[in-house]
């Protein structure tokens, strides 16, 4: 659900998120990708099989298609 924060609830967000936290705010779905692809290509090498088992959700989907995608590059 989303709650839309006050001027000041958005500052302690901030302060918490990269002042707390550490943020960096460099953040992109493209970045994340590729950083899944190049763990999977890490573990998983060019001489292991890969049995995934999956449930029918969202996050299986993904799982899914991410090695797919990984693997399909090596």
């Amino acid at each position: 659900m989303f709650h839309d924060l006050t001027e000041n609830g958005r500052k302690m967000l901030h302060a918490f998120l990269f002042e707390i936290c550490g943020l960096q705010g460099g953040f992109t779905l493209e970045k994340r990708e590729q950083q899944c692809n190049d763990y999977i290509r890490r573990m998983v090498g060019r001489d292991k099989i890969v049995l995934m088992l999956v449930s029918g959700g969202v996050d299986s989907a993904v799982r899914a298609a991410l090695l797919h995608k990984a693997l399909l590059q090596i």
